[in-house]
């Protein structure tokens, strides 16, 4: 059984942070009956893949049957094929092993506070669905909360190694905890000092990525170089997407350094931002796409059930029982 207790009442979606509806007891019992499909993710030595192209003498899942040969496993004899055909044959299985997955959350300042509908909140929610699927599906989970910090050299906020849904009290402490960073900080390189932890698997990186693109690249070149598969999640608000609650403002102030700017309230500057906006968020998408990962870009108020239906399918995961 899991070691988390989600309570029996259940969970007013319209008042709750979207993370809690995650670990609401409906929620969380459809998405422990589901896995984690992976294109080419593996894990640290040779056949450790949860792809189907290589089989294993034990597993729970029959791929083939071949003829004995003399030297083989009693035990993967199949008894029953022997009654109704005569010939001793021995089972293969699917291999299975498992696999690191590695969800790195941006809990840099521009991410807002942890309530409900935030960037933070969003972005917590994603990683409690990867992690929770993921263990169900016995990989062994890492997360890494990147603070953004000037001092990139300070420690990495972990949880982990987490394995099976006893962890998922572990995993429901680490997300309910994540908070913003009270220091200026600079996301981009704080991602690269967290990702020398990482060696293979799959790798979800979840953030606004409202820095330079050219910024990010180095660490997807990480991911490539190292064997990974990536993934990239751009997490974004109402208010990033669209600048009109800006109107009447005469100047804007950077959430993380606190550096106050003058803007020129008007049509123009709008128009601007949003063309500037659109390429940003264009440029990220080729970016990881060149390496061949797969991207999404989600809103912080999108609701649970679509977030399962649409989002995700994009973001090249698919759920199947």
């Amino acid at each position: 059984m899991a070691a988390v207790a989600p309570g029996t009442r259940r969970i007013d979606a319209a008042q709750a942070r979207l993370l809690d509806q995650v670990f609401d007891t409906g929620a969380l019992g459809a998405l422990t009956r589901v896995r984690l499909k992976v294109a080419h993710a593996s894990g640290e030595r040779p056949g450790h893949t949860r792809v189907r192209n290589r089989s294993d003498g034990s597993g729970t899942e029959i791929e083939r049957h071949v003829s004995y040969t003399p030297g083989d496993d009693l035990r993967r004899i199949d008894w029953s094929a022997y009654a109704r055909l005569g010939e001793l044959l021995t089972r293969r299985f699917v291999a299975e092993r498992e696999v690191p997955v590695w969800i790195l959350i941006d809990t840099s300042a521009s991410m807002g506070e942890a309530t409900r509908a935030s960037k933070l909140d969003l972005a917590a929610s994603v990683a409690a669905i990867l992690s929770v699927v993921s263990l169900s599906g016995g990989d062994r989970l890492y997360l890494g909360a990147v603070p953004g910090r000037r001092r990139t050299r300070e420690p990495l906020e972990t949880c982990g190694p987490l394995r099976g849904r006893r962890s998922l009290g572990e995993l429901r402490r680490f997300l309910t905890e994540l908070s913003p960073s009270p220091q200026e900080g600079d996301f981009a390189e704080a991602l690269l000092h967290a990702l020398r932890h990482v060696r293979r698997g799959l790798v979800v990186l979840i953030s606004d990525f409202l820095v330079p693109p050219e910024r990010i690249a180095p660490a997807l070149d990480v991911i490539r170089t190292r064997g990974c598969e990536g993934k990239v999640v751009q997490v974004l608000s109402r208010e990033d997407l669209d600048p009109s609650w800006l109107r009447g403002q005469g100047k804007i102030v950077d959430r993380e350094t606190g550096e106050e700017y003058v803007i020129e309230p008007s049509v123009q500057t709008w128009k601007r931002y949003e063309e500037a906006l659109g390429a940003h968020l264009d440029a990220l998408r080729r970016d990881a796409l060149s390496r061949g990962m797969s991207s999404i870009v989600t809103l912080s108020d999108v609701a649970l059930e679509r977030f399962l239906r649409e989002e995700l399918p994009r973001l090249g995961l698919s759920l199947v029982r």
